[in-house]
């Protein structure tokens, strides 16, 4: 397992948090918290993180 904080803030600038919800499973309150700076990147479970770092990777080719 992986993260990296600077992909999965890519993530949540360049696509939607339903998008990213419907293809991860991270709950769509969770991804608005880490867009509006309620949840920081650094304090999502290993899980998480590595899961939306993989998504990111996937959208950004």
């Amino acid at each position: 397992m992986k993260a990296d904080s600077k992909k999965i803030k890519w993530l949540l600038d360049n696509e939607t948090q339903y998008g990213i919800a419907k293809a991860t499973g991270v709950t769509q309150s969770k991804l608005s918290g880490l867009k509006n700076g309620k949840i920081k990147i650094e304090n999502l479970s290993l899980e998480v993180a590595s899961i939306l770092t993989k998504y990111a990777e996937e959208k950004m080719g």
